[in-house]
């Protein structure tokens, strides 16, 4: 009898033990979550005693800065849309995933404030560093300075890019925003709207713009989330939602080249047979319709043109420095491929897919 009440004490023990147990993952695997983000604040503000204009924006990014000659990586940002009682001084959180942090690079927050036509008014002139040893940095105050009294012209790389081209499928559709109008085509152009262009609306990752004429209401939603046409496929760098007099259409917008020429991308695989380790190979778009790089050992250039789906690179030329001869087996390899592809891709994970007529592929990312 004892014997069996022992056993029995046991089996409960272990038991409980057991149920226990199961309570423990779900508030382990909360706290890993938890700590696995590292988050940056700052209190963004300016010295000048006045308000910004309705339709402002401000950005804070949070970038890595470590190499000098090359343009910095954005790995967060928030948007703040400024007026109508939203003004500086504001709070700015940044979060980053911590296994992105490499240590021994270098970190900072930037910011600038933008007028509703994208023209620069204030931004920030010193490096303000992160550190990154644990899971949180308070900045503190981050002071903006003001740009020459905030005439500076709206830049290509806006906010709010002019113009600006969006359209979908099954019905056509089609919104042009221009710097003064917006021009809004139905029924596969048999409709027309044309209204004045309204100061946009900018949220966190988009912009709204609020038009109205002749009795339409329109209201086009830009989220800066990359989208592809429903029918060809072809990358945009922006999801348009128009909703006008109640409907609601679906679409692509923003100008495709732009998915290319905003940075560096750097080589990770060339016809499914990697790269050496340690070499450096990569692709830099140009608006001129230029592409350059490192194609290994050397360095080259050659002219591309986008149609449609397709892209073409032409006659890629490099220079002539001699390296080890894998290196240069590489770059031949890299050149030759590159040379005739005809088509590209992004895919959901960010990544550059260029294809030749041959189905070979090079796959690139941006850093």
């Amino acid at each position: 009898m004892k014997y069996t009440l022992t056993l029995f004490i046991a089996a409960l023990t272990l038991g409980l033990a057991a149920c226990k147990k199961e309570t423990v993952p779900a508030d382990h695997s909360a706290q890993q979550n938890q700590q696995s983000t590292f988050t940056v604040t700052a209190e963004i503000m300016y010295r000048e005693k006045m308000l910004v204009p309705n339709g402002s924006t401000l950005a804070v990014t949070f970038r890595d800065v470590s190499i000098a000659d090359k343009a910095a990586e954005v790995l967060s940002e928030e948007i703040i849309g400024l007026g109508n009682g939203v003004q500086l001084p504001l709070k700015a959180v940044l979060e980053v995933p911590k296994k992105r942090l490499k240590p021994r690079h270098i970190y900072a927050l930037h910011a600038r404030l933008e007028g509703p036509n994208g023209q620069l008014m204030w931004i920030s002139t010193t490096r303000h560093t992160i550190n990154t040893e644990g899971m949180t940095h308070d900045m503190g105050s981050v002071m903006l300075e003001r740009v020459q009294s905030g005439t500076v012209d709206a830049k290509v790389d806006s906010k709010y890019p002019i113009p600006f081209t969006a359209r979908g499928n099954e019905p056509g559709w089609l919104v042009e925003v221009q710097q003064n109008q917006i021009e809004i085509q139905t029924n596969y152009g048999q409709n027309t709207i044309t209204a004045p262009r309204p100061i946009p609306q900018p949220y966190k990752g988009g912009y709204k713009y609020n038009a109205e004429a002749d009795g339409h209401i329109a209201i086009i939603d830009i989220r800066r989330k990359l989208c592809y046409d429903d029918m060809s496929g072809r990358p945009y760098p922006a999801r348009v939602t128009l909703t006008l007099n109640g409907k609601t259409y679906e679409g692509c917008g923003g100008d495709p080249l732009a998915l290319l020429t905003e940075a560096e991308w750097v080589v990770e695989d060339i016809a499914q047979s990697g790269i050496i380790d340690n070499s450096r190979v990569t692709l830099n778009f140009d608006p001129e319709g230029r592409v350059h790089g490192i194609s290994s050992c050397n360095s080259y250039s050659a002219a591309f043109e986008m149609t449609g789906e397709t892209l073409t690179i032409k006659n890629p030329v490099g220079t002539l420095k001699a390296c080890a001869p894998a290196l240069m087996n590489q770059e031949q390899k890299f050149l030759d491929t590159l040379s005739k592809v005809t088509r590209y891709d992004i895919d959901g994970y960010g990544a550059l897919i260029l294809t030749t007529s041959d189905g070979k592929t090079i796959t690139a990312r941006q850093q």
